[in-house]
């Protein structure tokens, strides 16, 4: 009945070599014009940082679209894989004769595929290495099988090619990303739906019923009893899935509405959960049992993650006053580790699909802002909300009177300020609010024409930012540093920005509040640094704690993603404790006097 797939390592280095990876590849090349092969050949430049014997030389032709490229075969080649912590780096050595970008992405047997990461080179006639970071990259669903195809774009140009370009390439390579930490730091929230509405198999904070077994004898896990901040969590190693039973003292659920489990991995890349009922007699195999597993594709690592499942939703399962069975599933397959905490039933209304409240308003200075789409500002002019070559439904809609966009069907889809492109030179920080009650993913792509201020005119920029399983059924507020946008190497001509959303196709998000923003003591302040709250010691070493020269109506601390990982009213005093893993974060404090004031925080 469980149905699984295992995970490998990838058929790497792809170095060309004999009895290496590559040279007995089967390439495709596609959209090339004539489709030249891809060719094994003797290095032409061993004196620089490649001294390989032998590489691949692509021929990008004229007449070819920009976005040629080569393929291998699924299967065989590159071998399945799941992208995670130890090879989310990928590099590659290129030798081009011009400059531009470099793109690669990896796609599943059904053809499942994020979009590319693209980097140019900066170096020509010279061979120079490039790196991907696919870290914040998710993997396929499992219906779709794992990654298995390395797909290589080479000279993508959408300003076209005045000639034939060759493009030699080597050494491509897939190494650790950092990773996140293995176990929880702090225990899973604490539930708050009311005791009389709640029938609890596992949590501190309700009676729990009598449960049989929390490892059946027919179960594909371990199980150790492990405490988090005193907290008592399940921790379920080498799963496959895990059998919990309450035979004995089957339960009655037809009052409760919802099933709810809380659960934190690093390194699951899919979660399942089963609810099997043994019918009127009560007894397995009766003949009447009845049973339903609902999945969950990606799920968010290295954090809890709280899933509040409308029993509707288990379509299977018919019958509901015989509850005996709850059964666990992880991928990939008797390798992941979970942990599980606050496991109950109850009953409560069912999640909205649209929000009910209008976004967050923004308390930015408006001297600070350049906005594009908010009430509380002036916006600047913007030619469209949805361009032609989207893939995605608008519709302008208003939420508790607030004006908002409301995007459906959403693939990507494009917003231009083409005729009046924006010099975000002087920003620091562009802002969303984001709501959807569907979506397992966003990005946010910014692109910059350049100088000549023309699309494809061969000075184009441009960086996505991705947010993996972002909260459901919330508004989600992101306010990322540009700098993050890496690739971003200009901010004098933005003109297009792209938002991704999946499922693919399937997912309405809604938005407000779409505004660049500096620090709000930084600009037309003389005395910013007279009122300026420090941050000290910065860096500061993991788990101490770190001081604020002065009290802050509120705190909030976003990892280099964006995401908001704390939240504290009236504190003077960081507890770094709380925070997951070491790095750069971004404190964003509300201050008395009503300014907002963000400091870069490095914890080592």
């Amino acid at each position: 009945m469980l149905m699984s797939s295992a995970a490998f390592a990838q058929n790497a280095p792809i170095n060309f070599e004999t009895g290496g990876q590559g040279s007995d590849w089967t390439w495709a090349v596609f959209e090339n014009a004539t489709n030249p092969p891809l060719e094994i050949v003797v290095n032409p430049d061993p004196s620089g940082i490649n001294t390989s014997a032998t590489v691949a030389k692509y021929t990008a032709l004229q007449s070819g679209n920009p976005w040629a490229g080569c393929e291998s075969m699924h299967g065989a080649d590159l071998g399945p894989f799941v992208l995670d912590a130890t090879n989310s780096i990928v590099k590659i050595m290129v030798w081009k004769s011009v400059i531009s970008d470099v793109g690669i992405k990896f796609a599943s047997p059904t053809g499942w595929a994020q979009p590319e990461i693209k980097v140019a080179n900066t170096l020509i006639n010279q061979w120079e290495e490039l790196t991907f970071d696919f870290s914040s990259y998710i993997n396929p669903p499992a219906g779709e099988g794992q990654l298995d195809q390395f797909i290589f774009f080479p000279d993508f140009n959408l300003a076209g090619r005045t000639q034939d370009n060759i493009v030699y390439f080597d050494n491509v390579t897939f190494s650790t990303g950092g990773g996140p930490a293995a176990e929880p730091t702090v225990a899973a929230p604490t539930p708050t739906e009311p005791a009389a509405s709640v029938i609890s198999l596992f949590s501190e904070t309700y009676t729990n019923v009598t449960v049989d077994t929390w490892l059946t004898p027919w179960s594909a896990a371990t199980l150790q009893d492990v405490a988090i901040q005193g907290n008592p969590t399940k921790k379920y190693s080498a799963l496959n899935f895990a059998g919990i039973e309450t035979i004995a003292n089957q339960l009655d659920i037809n009052d409760m509405t919802h099933f709810h489990i809380d659960v934190w991995s690093a390194d699951f890349t899919f979660f399942g959960v089963k609810l099997v009922d043994f019918g009127a007699d009560g007894a397995f195999g009766g003949g009447d049992d009845v049973e339903h597993q609902v999945n969950f594709d990606m799920p968010a690592q290295s954090q809890w993650v709280s899933l509040d499942i409308p029993l509707s939703d288990f379509t299977g399962l018919t019958t509901r006053s015989n509850i005996a069975q709850y059964i666990l599933v992880g991928q990939p397959t008797g390798t992941n580790t979970v942990f599980v905490d606050n496991v109950y039933f109850y009953e409560g209304g069912s999640a909205p699909l649209e929000p009910a409240t209008a976004a967050p308003t923004p308390t930015v200075p408006a001297a600070n802002v350049i906005s594009m789409f908010s009430d509380a500002y002036t916006n600047v002019p913007v030619d469209t909300w949805r361009t032609s070559w989207s893939s995605a439904t608008l519709e302008d809609i208003t939420i508790q009177g607030n004006p908002t966009k409301k995007y459906s069907q959403l693939d990507f889809v494009g917003i231009e300020t083409v005729a009046n492109q924006i010099d975000a030179t002087g920003m620091k920080y562009f802002h969303i609010d984001v709501w959807s009650a569907d979506f397992i993913f966003f990005g946010v792509k910014l692109v910059d024409f350049g100088a000549d201020g023309a699309f494809g005119g061969g000075d184009d920029v441009e960086h996505q930012i991705n947010f993996n399983a972002p909260a459901q059924g919330q508004w989600n507020t992101y306010d990322i540093l540009l700098s993050d946008f890496t690739g971003l190497t200009t901010r004098e001509h933005i003109a297009q920005y792209i938002l991704v959303g999946q499922p693919t196709g399937m997912n309405t998000i809604f938005v407000d509040n779409v505004y660049f923003y500096n620090d709000a003591t930084s600009v037309n302040s003389p005395n910013a640094d007279l009122n300026r709250v420090n941050v000290f010691p910065n860096p500061v070493k993991s788990g101490a704690q770190v001081q604020l020269s002065a009290p802050a109506v509120q705190v909030e601390i976003f990892d280099f993603t964006g995401k908001l990982v704390m939240s504290s009213q009236n504190v003077s005093v960081i507890d770094t404790q709380n925070l997951n893993r070491k790095g750069a974060y971004v404190v964003r404090m509300l201050l008395d006097n009503g300014a907002i004031q963000t400091n870069k925080l490095i914890v080592h």
